[in-house]
């Protein structure tokens, strides 16, 4: 079986090399990688060039003028020229059997459209920080409403059905395309799954978020799961603006029940961005805010997280 590797890039220079690298090692499967540059200005297309130069697998698109990540995946789903379409970030490492072990997975599951793994989690210098062990339970979270049972996938470890993807409209230009999409896939019928083995080193950068950023993402994701709860309902999808009235109207004790357990993802966020530099002392401050405001949820996500071997890859 045959599989496209799709890659968005943008400003990668350091790692873009070692992304490509751990594709082309990939053993006992025949792939073309897709890199899409969006319009990058640090030197990472000059790497990808000398790659690709090498290497007939290699296809380079470029953007003139940066479009965003969900209009690179889109451009890349459509010149992907395989049914299998894997994900893989420009800062992330595949294990050498990663795309053998998810063709073997979808080839003995022919009704998941979607697969994820595991991952290892890295900080800048590569060293092993933690890991990411997602679950997924769609009968249960679909008979449950509960929709973070089987939406939170390691985005760039996942494979999927070219042709799925596309049917529900692909990548939306929206903040957590990724959860967005596996949403729509889901309360279209189709099935997601995890396979449970580590197959990929995701990447994590220090700085790569703010305050601000994170308050509006995990607001984001709440809107998101909320339409995905509507839909499995049969109920209309509402705007970001008319879900944000919808939660100004709850009663309080609602909205501050939301507010805590916010407040203790993005709390345990910031804990694993100083554990991945090693800044003990926020680090702490963090998870113990975390703890202290959703107690059962933040211990579950410690023991899934984090490792404190000093391994590096």
């Amino acid at each position: 079986m045959y599989v496209s590797v799709v890659m968005p890039t943008h400003n990668r220079q350091g790692y873009v090399g070692q992304a490509i690298e751990s594709v082309l090692k990939q053993q006992h499967v025949e792939f073309e990688l897709i890199i899409v540059d969006d319009a990058s200005t640090d030197g990472t297309l000059e790497v990808i060039d000398r790659y690709a130069r090498q290497d007939h697998r290699i296809r380079v698109a470029q953007h003139a003028e940066n479009k965003g990540l969900a209009v690179s995946l889109n451009e890349g789903l459509e010149l992907a020229k395989h049914d299998l379409v894997a994900r893989m970030d420009d800062d992330d490492v595949m294990l050498p059997t990663r795309l053998q072990r998810q063709i073997e997975f979808m080839d003995a599951n022919r009704d998941v459209s979607v697969t994820s793994s595991w991952a290892y989690l890295i900080d800048e210098s590569s060293k092993i920080i933690g890991r990411s062990c997602p679950e997924v339970d769609l009968e249960q979270g679909k008979a449950q409403l509960r929709p973070e049972l089987f939406l939170e996938l390691v985005h760039p470890a996942t494979m999927y059905q070219r042709g799925d993807v596309l049917k529900v409209g692909g990548y939306k230009i929206t903040a957590l395309e990724d959860r967005d999409l596996w949403g729509r896939l889901v309360t279209a019928g189709y099935k997601i799954a995890v396979q449970p083995e580590f197959l990929m080193y995701q990447r994590r950068h220090s700085h790569s978020l703010t305050t601000t950023d994170l308050n509006k993402l995990f607001e984001f994701g709440d809107f998101i799961d909320f339409n995905v709860v509507r839909r499995l309902c049969g109920g209309d999808e509402l705007t970001f603006d008319q879900y944000s009235s919808y939660v100004e109207s709850l009663p309080f004790s609602m909205r501050l029940a939301g507010t805590i357990k916010r407040r203790s993802g993005i709390a345990f966020r910031w804990a694993t961005m100083y554990y991945s530099t090693r800044d003990w002392l926020p680090f702490a401050g963090n998870l113990a805010l975390a703890m202290a405001l959703e107690p059962l949820g933040t211990a579950k996500r410690i023991r899934k997280k984090y490792t404190f071997n000093k391994c590096k890859i």
